[in-house]
């Protein structure tokens, strides 16, 4: 899709790889956690001997199995060290070729071979990824019924573990092979919790790379800019991607805000997909009660409740009759893909995305789907989740509470 960046971690969809893969695949594919450690304890080489060492350990650390075989695992190593053949070998022994085109259509420059990392920073950078590894088990776990945004833990966590050495002056005194580690650890963060501390220090990582003479074209460049994008600093990520042109295909929304500084009361962005632009709209508070549906792009359980507001149209009256206003959450990135794909198919219901937090506090919401009942802008009522069957009567309970 032109314009979308591809993620540093593939998510394997297990029908299309294990019809679609096994012709091609090598005999020597590790097919399991088992096998893969069996030839690495060997002394047969494989195609991930063309890491450096520290990107070796990375890798394979981040292969994720299920019961039929692979799951997913990160490219960021990939990309940064390896030529486009030695690509298609690493992930033809994975069992994964089929991804090789997407993982080699980041490539710009030549590979990053850097000094090997400290001890210490690799430490750390993993437990903030298995930390993260957790978040996102528990993100998919069928059990649950909502996807909790941030609860704050992973900002902590990063804290301690980086937050000491995040300053220019400290920065500068790190070995040079150290400094990717602090950036992914940033960026991982950010990613969690794009807050403005979390971006400045994702920043400063970034700079001092630049400044020691790292090139950064390889995933660094990228994962800037996906961060500016999904901070909302368009005319930031705009003239960073300027001068930039393995970046000219990247998709940066413009912005236009009728309203000015000056607007007081409550307002969101609706996509003109005709124009790629974010138009700022108010949003004045509904007379009576209103309910307010937060779902968010990546949540499967979101994915359900807009489905059930999509098929079911008994549903759809009752909410709209309510006084129905649908947003991500205040503090989301925005997924302008998303919201397209949304609004082209229910016109009739679009998709927002607030302005900014404080004209939204009453559904600052961490976990999402969440569904607030609104008198007179504070919430009075609200119902969390999409479970497998629905939660249909916990919110018609919700709106009939509120007419009596």
């Amino acid at each position: 899709m032109p314009g979308k960046f591809v993620r540093n971690v593939i998510v394997v969809s297990l029908a299309c790889w294990s019809l679609g893969a096994i012709a091609a695949e090598p005999a020597n594919v590790a097919r399991s956690p088992a096998q893969l450690q069996a030839v690495l304890s060997s002394s047969q080489p494989t195609p991930l001997d063309a890491l450096t060492p520290y990107g070796k350990r990375r890798f394979v650390d981040s292969l994720r199995w299920g019961e039929k075989g692979l799951t997913g695992f990160n490219v960021v190593i990939l990309v940064r060290e390896l030529q486009p053949e030695q690509i298609e070998a690493a992930l033809a022994f994975i069992g994964a070729s089929e991804y090789a085109p997407a993982v080699i259509g980041q490539l710009v420059g030549p590979p990053l071979r850097l000094p090997v990392p400290t001890a210490d920073t690799e430490a750390r950078l993993q437990q903030l990824m298995r930390f993260n590894d957790e978040e996102d088990r528990r993100r998919l776990d069928p059990s649950q019924t909502v996807t909790t945004v941030n609860d704050g833990r992973m900002t902590r966590l990063f804290e301690t573990l980086f937050g000491e050495r995040m300053s220019g002056t400290k920065l500068a005194t790190l070995p040079v092979g150290d400094l990717p580690l602090y950036f992914d650890a940033a960026s991982i963060a950010v990613f969690r919790r794009p807050d403005p501390a979390a971006s400045r220090q994702l920043a400063l990582v970034y700079e001092e790379m630049r400044i020691r003479g790292i090139d950064t074209r390889r995933t660094f460049d990228r994962t800037m800019l996906g961060h500016l994008l999904e901070a909302r600093k368009f005319d930031e990520a705009r003239a960073f991607a300027e001068g930039k042109p393995h970046l000219a295909g990247a998709s940066i929304p413009s912005v236009r805000d009728p309203l000015g500084p000056g607007f007081a009361g409550r307002s969101a962005y609706r996509y003109d997909a005709a124009t790629r632009t974010l138009v700022r709209e108010a949003l004045p508070q509904a007379a009576g009660t209103e309910l307010v549906m937060v779902v968010d792009a990546g949540c499967g359980f979101s994915a359900r409740a807009l489905a059930a507001l999509h098929d079911d149209a008994a549903l759809r009256a009752r909410l709209q009759q309510a006084g129905l206003t649908l947003i991500v959450p205040p503090r989301a990135p925005i997924d302008v893909d998303y919201m397209d794909e949304w609004n082209r198919a229910n016109p009739e219901i679009p998709l927002r995305v607030p302005y900014r937090v404080e004209e939204w506090r009453a559904v600052d919401v961490n976990d999402v789907p969440h569904f607030f009942l609104l008198k007179d802008g504070k919430a009075v009522g609200h119902v969390t989740g999409w479970p497998t069957e629905g939660n249909h009567a916990a919110l018609i309970a919700l709106l009939d509470r509120a007419t009596r």
